[in-house]
Formats: C-alpha cells, structure tokens, sequence
C-alpha cells in the first residue's frame, strides 16, 4: 500500500498533483513521459498550428482549434485523437495523468486568448475546456473498470438513470484574518473534493506572545471567492452490455459548467472522464467518474455501432433474397412450435416502423407494441425471452414485481433531503424493447401510468415542485393471462382479458394465444418437444451457430433500424384507407347486431396508425424506402388475425348446455343469490373463493355470473371488481 493517495491518486480529502518538476512522484510510480513545461509549450503551439486536410471542397488546411477560439462562444472541445496525432507523449500523459494535462490543457487556452497577462483576473478571457475522445481506449464499460484505471482518462459508455440537484463547488475560496486582514487563497480542486480551512495565519509571531491572531481566525470573504456548478448522476451500463442473470454495475459521475442539466436521465452518453476514488462513510474507498467530456448516444450515432463494408455488402445481399420475409419469420424463436402470426409480430417489433416529426413539432412514434393474452404453457415466456435476447437494447421484468415508478421513474427525497430523479425501466430501455410478463399481475393504478409512455413515449414527472418529462421511445411486449388462469369460451373477452380499453387501445397486436387441444396438434408438439430435448446434448457446436445467427439477426436489426426510415406510398395510403374504412363498417355493423355492445379492443384511430407501422417494418426487413401495396397487405392481415379478431371475440356459439350442466347452473345461481341480497354489493373475489370452497367449480361461477350479468339481475361496479344486485 506504499504511495496509496499519494501523488497520482486523487480523493475527496487528498488532492495532490506533480509539482513542475515531478518532485512529488513516488519512487513505485511511473514518471510523466514528458515535463509540464515542455508539455504547456507542446499545447500551445497544437492549439495554434494544429490543422485538418481539406474537406468538401476547402482549397485550404483547416486550423481547428486556431479558429474555435477566435470565435465568441462560452466553450472549446478538443479531441484526444487531435492530440495523439500531434505528439504521442503528450497523449500518453493525458491517457495517464489526466491530474497534469488537464489543467496544462486549460491553461494553454487561457494563455491562447490572452496573450498578454492582465493582473485582473475578472479582465481575461474564459473559456470551458472539454475533452472527448472518438476513437475506444482503455475500458469500454464500467464493469470493465479496475484499480489500475484509478486517476487514468478512461471512455465509458452507459446510461445516465440518476440525476440530483445542481450544487455549486468552490472553485477558489479567499480567506480573511479578523485580527490583521491577511488574505489566504486555497484553489479547490475538481470532482469530489473538499477545502479545508486553515487553522492559523501567517502573520508574524512575536517572540513571547505566539501568534497574536490566535487559532481559528479567518473568515471567508465572499465577494473574492469563486464557485462553478456542479451535479451529481448515476451512470449504469447499457442494457445490451450487461451479461445474462448478472446486475448492471454503475457509478457515479460528476458534471460540470456548462454540462450541468444537460443530461436528463435514460440518456445514453459516452463519457471521457478522470476514474477517481472517494472514502465512504464506512471508511470504504468506492470509484467514481470526473466526466471531462459528454457524447450523447443517439439512434443514428453510427460511432456506437459501426458497420464495417463486408458487413454492408453482407446485410444488402442479405436483403435483396427473394422470399426474405419468410426467411426472418423462420428464424424468429425457432424452439417455439406454431405461432407463426406470433412470429411475425415479434419480427416486426424488433425491426419497428419509422418515426416521425411533424411541422408542428409533435411526433408520431414508430415503435410497436404487442400483447399476448390467453392460456398457459402456450410459450408466451418464450417469445418475450427470444425478443430480450435478439434486441439491441432490451429489458425484460414481470408485472408482478414491477410497479408503476420501476416502469417509468420516480422522485425520490436523499437523507439530507435534496431529491434526484431516478429513471424506470422504459426509460433505461429507450430505443428498444421492454418485455413485461405476468402483465395481468400488475396493480391497475401500475398499468395507467405506462399510457403515456406508449402512446407519447414521453413520461412526465412532477413531485416537490419539480417537473421532468424523460424520453422513453421504447417498444413494449407484454404477456398476460385470463383471469380465470385459462381463456374461458363462456366467458366475454373483455372479462377474459380484464384489462381497460385505455390500455388495450394502445397495443398494435393483441394476440389470444390458445392451447389446442387436438390429437392431431398434440402429436406434432409432443414429436417438436422432444426432438427438441434429444438435440440439447450436442451443445458446442450447436450453440455456436445459433450465436452466430443471432449476432447476425441483432446486427441486422440495427443496421436497418438506422439506415432505412421508408414512408408510405400515395397508392398503398389510398388502399390502407379504403380498408380502414370497410373494417370500421364492419365493427359497427356488429355492434348493431349485439344490441350495442362494444367489442373488448375499440377500433380507432390507433389501429389505423398501428397498420402503417407494421407496413413501414415489413419495408424496413427488406431496406426498401417506401412502403408499398404488398407491405400494407401484409400489415393488414396480421392485423386482421390478431387485434381485429380480438376485437370480435366473445362467448363460443357452438358450446352446447347438457340438461346436467343446466341443473349445476342453477344451483350455482341459487347459492349466489342466497348470498347477496336485493341492492347488495359484494366483492367477485370473495364471492368466488367462498363458492369454491364448497366445492363449486371456478368456471361454472364465473359463468353463472356472466349469465346474470347479462340478463341484468347483476351489474358491476367500482372497476368490475364489485357485483351489485340489482
């Protein structure tokens, strides 16, 4: 531990930096590849002669850096790519003691615009110095960091899920003596760092007396002091980097200046910053980030993902095969048997459609949302699994453990009673897919704070008199089960699926997954099941082409989801509107005829929205940039077979009433009458418990109780969870 918070470490008690002449090294450590002499001299002459090629047409060299600060603007970037171009010493000291070159760095700037020193520091001109780096060094992500990269310039790329009040740090605090007005200046250092005021002044003793200021005599004097803001976040690891059945590590980063509420959370960001360490309150030394320089991760920041040309060449041969819709449904959860319409939702999903900004300033999503609703051990699990692991960004939870704050954020209150704001999972997720099982399983309260990020993709918080609005441009997959635990043909759809039309409105595809219960089915899924487990012992080589095939499908996704944005030819837009038409005819044809009862999934003008989606997704798997007649064919048939046919499900008309099924009917509405009187209320749980307890069947209950529901001796209220008797 010889040289530990000595010389190149740096904590929020113990800043020390080389002296000019390196004499503070610890004998153990690597000294600095160059002096910071020769260093301030190597960045002034590479801000003043440091010069790009010509590009676009420029007759002349392009002198960067010469000409940014010539220009009035309150900051310069300086790339650490410029700098190892220029001298590769210099890169190195910058790459190892960030402590040295960054404030070298500074003061080059300074001296860079002001020539001539002035003794009123008020008098000279300032500027921010940021530093980022466009090519990876080092470790990429925070689990990657260990204590060798302690005081190193590091490149992090995560996503910002904390973010707390702005603070201001002292910067320069200017000490006065109460006894003989002597001033003490003390420079804060960056990042964590504390000042400590000094215990006695350095006014002359006299011989006999001591000090005559005595102990503890200065004051701060306000006015000379010098404070720059300052703000704490949490920064986590992207999804997509984080290992299967392991937590995503995260650390805290300090801001600056300018970057100060610059970086909301659920923002992707690639971070050039000082990996420093702080003691806890434990006595503990925990890592944080001093973030120097901020990239925000966009969709179309092709430098976090870069397409390399055999790539290219390899997904545009990809996309010109015939017949390649058929191919993507093929490998799209390829253990699951059946569900070929499922299959194609999941594939649209991933690829999603193109998002719009409109002239007046709204947006219309692209992302899709997919619901599967009905019986059990039906792979609904499965194709959410499948959907997690193909995703670029994907987070996958289940409505049971999940709550409303989890999902979209919250504003929590710290100890001392600052707050910060915590991003939620669709946030984390943004630019992805997040997969919710068991979404039945969650509070009804839960479900309705996620409208808004579906439809507007957008969540809004307001708490302590602050407001926020996170971006939250996610794809939601969510899987849930009838309430009964199984799809019930004598019961309505809307009791099957027990969820509010809000909700429903807002999902593209509504699947109700059925079990089949025919020999002819069960033979062909038993045959698929167990060849399935006869190949899970030849795993190496097995498991190897399947990753290989998946890391194809995922880089594919990502390449078309930020090359491709195709629109909606006037020709299949005149066709998609002359069937949206005929199918709101038909809906309300069949409303008439049920004597005015709506269907469980309202056909609106989201469904409308939802089929041009799905049209713009099935053009995007083939990089077309128009969506045509055949897209929007497609589109509507798997809409026709899922939400639509939601939308039409009720009661089975082939069920057929034996005169014992009869009898056990009106002996269960019998009990339930002698249970609740005229103009009573009781709860349908409650209700069904008792009569199950008894040894009545859950299912004939729940029939008996749409039967009086129907015939309007019954009706619910209070969310249908109450029954009340008319």
């Amino acid at each position: 531990m010889s040289g530990f918070d000595v010389g190149r470490v740096s904590t929020n008690s113990n800043w020390v930096n080389y002296t000019e002449d390196d004499r503070n090294t610890d004998a153990n450590e690597t000294r600095p590849p160059i002096s910071t002499r020769a260093a301030l001299a190597k960045l002034h002459q590479f801000l003043k002669t440091y010069a790009k090629s010509p590009e676009n047409g420029q007759s002349e060299d392009v002198y960067i850096y010469s000409d940014a600060l010539q220009k009035d603007c309150d900051s310069i970037t300086v790339d650490l790519q410029d700098i190892k171009l220029f001298d590769d010493d210099l890169y190195e000291l910058f790459r190892k003691n960030p402590g040295v070159a960054l404030p070298l760095l500074e003061a080059a700037v300074m001296k860079c615009l002001n020539p001539r020193a002035k003794k009123d520091e008020e008098m000279q001109i300032q500027r921010e110095v940021f530093l980022i780096a466009t090519e990876q060094f080092g470790p990429a992500t925070i689990r990657e960091l260990q204590s060798e990269d302690i005081s190193r310039l590091v490149m992090i790329s995560g996503v910002v899920t904390r973010s707390e009040e702005r603070q201001n740090r002292a910067a320069k605090v200017v000490f006065k003596c109460k006894s003989c007005s002597t001033l003490k200046t003390v420079i804060g250092k960056p990042g964590l760092g504390k000042i400590t005021c000094p215990k006695a002044c350095d006014s002359i003793t006299v011989e006999g007396s001591g000090n005559l200021c005595g102990r503890d005599p200065f004051v701060i004097d306000d006015k000379k002091c010098k404070f720059v803001d300052h703000q704490i976040l949490k920064l986590q690891d992207l999804p997509e980097t984080v290992s299967p059945g392991e937590p995503p590590e995260h650390r805290l980063m300090i801001v600056e200046g300018s970057l100060v509420h610059s970086i909301p959370p659920g923002t992707q960001v690639t971070v050039t910053a000082v990996y420093n360490i702080m003691k806890t309150k434990h006595g503990a030394y925990e890592g944080y980030l001093r973030a120097v320089g901020v990239q925000h991760i966009g969709k179309q920041d092709l430098r976090r993902t870069p397409f390399t040309a055999e790539e290219e060449a390899r997904f545009k041969a990809f996309a010109a095969q015939p017949e390649l819709h058929k191919k993507i449904f093929e490998v799209m959860a390829p253990s699951i048997y059946g569900h070929d319409d499922i299959k194609k939702a999941v594939a649209c999903l991933l690829f999603g459609g193109a998002r719009k900004l409109m002239p007046d300033g709204t947006a219309r999503r692209g992302d899709i949302h997919v619901l599967l609703i009905g019986d059990p051990s039906t792979a609904k699990s499965q194709f959410l699994k499948f959907a997690a692991q193909m995703a670029p960004v994907a987070v996958y939870t289940a409505g049971k453990t999940s709550s409303g704050p989890g999902l979209t954020g919250s504003m929590l209150r710290k100890p001392n009673g600052q707050f910060y704001l915590e991003a939620g999972a669709m946030v984390t997720a943004s630019g992805g897919v997040i997969c919710i099982d068991e979404f039945d399983k969650m509070q009804p309260e839960d479900r309705v704070v996620i409208h808004e990020g579906m439809e507007q993709q957008t969540i809004s918080i307001a708490k302590a008199g602050i407001t926020a609005t996170l971006n939250s441009q996610t794809s939601v997959l969510a899987a849930a089960n009838p309430p009964s635990g199984r799809y019930d043909d004598m019961v309505s759809a809307q009791e099957n699926m027990d969820l509010q039309t809000t909700i429903l409105s807002r999902f593209d595809l509504i699947f109700i997954v059925r079990d089949v219960t025919t020999r002819e089915h069960d033979e062909r899924l038993a045959r698929h099941i167990c060849h399935m487990h006869q190949q899970g012992h030849a795993s190496n080589q097995l498991e190897d082409r399947d990753e290989q095939e998946d890391a194809f499908l995922t880089r594919y996704v990502q390449y078309c989801r930020q090359r491709c944005d195709p629109r909606m030819t006037e020709e299949a837009a005149t066709y998609l509107s002359s069937e949206y038409v005929d199918i709101r005819e038909q809906v309300r044809q069949r409303i008439q005829d049920d004597d005015g009862e709506a269907p469980a999934v309202p056909i609106t003008v989201r469904q409308l929205e939802a089929v041009v989606r799905i049209s713009e997704a099935l053009a995007r798997m083939q990089l077309c940039r128009s969506a045509t007649q055949y897209h929007v064919q497609l589109a509507l048939d798997l809409f026709k077979v899922s939400t639509l046919n939601a939308a039409n499900a009720g009661v089975a008309d082939d069920v057929v009433f034996t005169e014992a099924d009869q009898e056990e009917l009106k002996h269960v509405i019998s009990e339930i009458n002698k249970r609740i009187p005229l103009g009573g209320d009781v709860s349908e749980n409650r209700l069904i418990a008792e009569l199950v307890r008894f040894g009545v069947d859950e299912r004939l209950v729940r029939r008996a109780l749409m039967f009086l529901v129907s015939s309007q001796d019954y009706e619910y209220k209070r969310a249908r969870r109450t029954l009340h008797r008319i």
